[in-house]
């Protein structure tokens, strides 16, 4: 509905799209610019970094598209907006995070399906294996997201610190995953997931295997169940904003 809602401003939804999708192509380029000058950094190649920003932006755009509503959901719980959500017989966390729709995002699901496309060695096994990894990468990220941004509940205006932390862990996602090690390889397996997210992805998608496969999926299902955890332990302290009103 929030699509169809868009497109009854056909030219302001093909822009954004169109957009979103031309800014992408911008992020490849200057990797592309900066394997011409240095071919390898500890054994990532181009190829490397094409298949992880396909990866990148296919499960951004899946997650903005799907669930927009999580990503604002610590301005929501702060400015009491609760209220509407909480008067319906659905599950609150399902219906708040998919009440928004960011439009733009379906050009990185676009740009990511086509960038793939040129990360070679494609088949219609890589294409399903690709598809099917996202949308647990994707699950992750929804779970990484409503964690930070449930803890609004705890600490009150978290907006801020929520976006920084979802920059951070974007920014950790778009680099060579080769050049991480040490304390910042332990940040990237706990506190910002990018090694889920991007590192183990990428290697299955290369090579399968079944252990990290394995691993993917244990990881998503344990943030799944902290993410329901805290959500919910956060909505006994929510303080209505007495914002209750029809939404049409």
């Amino acid at each position: 509905m929030n699509i169809l809602s868009a497109m009854e401003y056909r030219v302001t939804f093909f822009l954004q799209v169109i957009g979103m999708f031309i800014n992408d192509i911008a992020l490849i380029l200057i990797w592309v610019i900066f394997f011409a000058q240095f071919p390898m950094i500890n054994g990532w190649t181009l190829q490397d970094s094409i298949l992880l920003m396909s990866m990148v932006t296919f499960i951004f755009g899946i997650v903005h598209v799907f669930s927009g509503g999580s990503r604002e959901l610590a301005k929501t719980i702060t400015q009491g907006e609760l209220d509407y959500y909480l008067t319906y017989p659905k599950n609150v966390l399902w219906h708040v995070s998919i009440s928004r729709t960011d439009i733009s995002a379906l050009g990185d699901m676009l740009f990511g399906l086509v960038l793939f496309c040129f990360s070679g060695n494609i088949s219609l096994e890589k294409i399903f294996l690709f598809l099917t990894i996202s949308l647990f990468v994707a699950f992750i990220l929804f779970n990484f997201l409503t964690i930070t941004q449930s803890l609004s509940f705890f600490f009150g205006n978290f907006e801020d610190a929520a976006e920084a932390l979802y920059q951070s862990m974007m920014g950790f996602s778009l680099y060579p995953q080769t050049s991480f090690y040490g304390f910042l390889k332990v940040i990237m397996m706990t506190v910002l997931p990018a090694f889920f997210i991007v590192t183990i992805p990428v290697n299955i998608i290369k090579t399968f295997d079944l252990l990290s496969f394995l691993l993917l999926l244990g990881f998503a299902l344990v943030t799944f169940l902290l993410a329901v955890l805290v959500f919910y332990k956060g909505l006994q302290k929510y303080e209505s904003g007495n914002l209750i009103n029809l939404k049409m």
